[in-house]
């Protein structure tokens, strides 16, 4: 679907891959010249014990180690700045992240910006020329935000909007793959991330710059998704959640090169409301829930192939035409995402005009509306969130 002459594809992140990769952390630390090490998480990893697991890792292979463990959800600048500050504290020249989306982009954004002066915010754009980083190496725990080979540390900005550090640098240099740190993931969580995962595949495969590369990615991760998500999150599995975790990780390869779409676009604003205090928060992934069976009835007008193609993967049979079959791959995709206990609408009574607004001029503008298959203007935009208010 690329409709440009030149398409781009680039992997920056090594990855050592399968159950009981995380005992190699330590050598490959060493291997890639780190001596010492600052260990980044979350509060709720480090009462679970994962942190400690980590920790021991790196120290029994005798590296100085300082940990942070309090990277919040949606970390702000003033997060990253304080990770920053531990690590140079600590002297450190690698920084290890373990945990979900928000603890990789803290991570990730701290490595780049503890090699320059000034606070992390000024780093905030969009492929900014930027200084080598710190040695970094991201361990996920959930398989969905695939933030261990991405090239964007997603940051919230002081005035709550979605920001962020990007470029080839932002990447880990070595992402390690160890499917025995979900097992004790909540359900909750299990279901959002694997939501997020399968929208990045959506999204990617249905871009205006999708690539052979990029669809070869989104398709296989898409299907691995759909078929495992539903069994792991009912009995969580080593050899499942393996499967899902290399499935989360092309997902994100995929819309790292190919882009994302309104699904992406809409949430960014959206996240926006909820940090105002006026309405009640939904997940990152449980507002792809919301928002993506409407947005692929916009879409599939645009694109119906594509859809299609991915309803079949659902499981749709017969000989339909493609528009009919992609709707029936909506379909497919609402019972699926219902059996696994996902929001069907956002929780607010309504949205006012100023705010509906506020959506919208945060959507324009942004490669997602651009990679988006079809053009949206504002009005269909402020039907799509009024019709995620009313729910599918």
């Amino acid at each position: 679907m690329a409709d440009r002459t030149v398409a781009r594809f680039a992997a920056s992140t090594e990855l050592v891959h399968g159950p009981g990769t995380l005992g190699r952390l330590g050598a490959e630390v060493q291997r890639l010249g780190g001596t010492r090490v600052l260990l980044v998480s979350d509060q709720g990893l480090a009462r679970a014990g994962v942190t400690s697991r980590v920790a021991d890792q790196l120290t029994d292979a005798g590296l100085p180690l300082e940990c942070h463990l309090d990277v919040p959800l949606d970390p702000t600048f003033d997060d990253v700045d304080r990770v920053v500050a531990a690590a140079r504290g600590h002297r450190a020249d690698t920084v290890v992240s373990v945990g979900s989306g928000s603890v990789l982009a803290a991570g990730r954004g701290a490595a780049v910006a503890a090699t320059h002066d000034g606070p992390s915010a000024e780093l905030g754009g969009v492929d900014r020329a930027i200084r080598p980083p710190l040695l970094s190496i991201c361990v996920p725990t959930t398989a969905g935000s695939g933030g261990e080979v991405s090239r964007q540390a997603t940051i919230t900005d002081p005035s709550g909007h979605k920001s962020g550090i990007q470029g080839r640098g932002v990447a880990a240099r070595l992402a390690i793959l160890d499917a025995e740190l979900l097992l004790s993931v909540p359900r909750r969580q299990a279901v959002a991330s694997g939501v997020d995962a399968l929208t990045h595949a959506l999204e990617a495969y249905v871009s205006r710059r999708a690539t052979p590369l990029t669809d070869a990615l989104a398709l296989s991760s898409f299907e691995t998704i759909f078929r495992d998500l539903p069994a792991a999150v009912a009995e969580p599995r080593v050899e499942v959640l393996d499967r899902l975790l290399l499935a989360s990780t092309m997902a994100n390869l995929a819309c790292g090169n190919a882009g994302l779409g309104l699904v992406h676009g809409l949430n960014k604003g959206i996240t926006y409301l909820f940090h105002t205090g006026r309405y009640p928060v939904l997940s990152y992934g449980d507002l792809h829930s919301v928002l993506l069976p409407w947005v692929n009835r916009f879409n599939a007008p645009a694109a119906p192939e594509r859809y299609a193609r991915l309803a079949r993967l659902m499981g749709v049979e017969g000989g339909l035409d493609d528009l009919a079959v992609a709707e029936e791959g909506t379909r497919r995709l609402e019972a699926w995402l219902a059996a696994l206990g996902a929001p069907r609408r956002l929780p607010w009574s309504d949205c006012p005009p100023d705010d509906l607004d506020l959506v919208v001029g945060d959507v324009h503008g942004r490669a997602m509306a651009r990679d988006n298959p079809r053009a949206s203007g504002a009005e269909d935009l402020r039907e799509l969130v009024i019709s995620s208010i009313a729910g599918w």
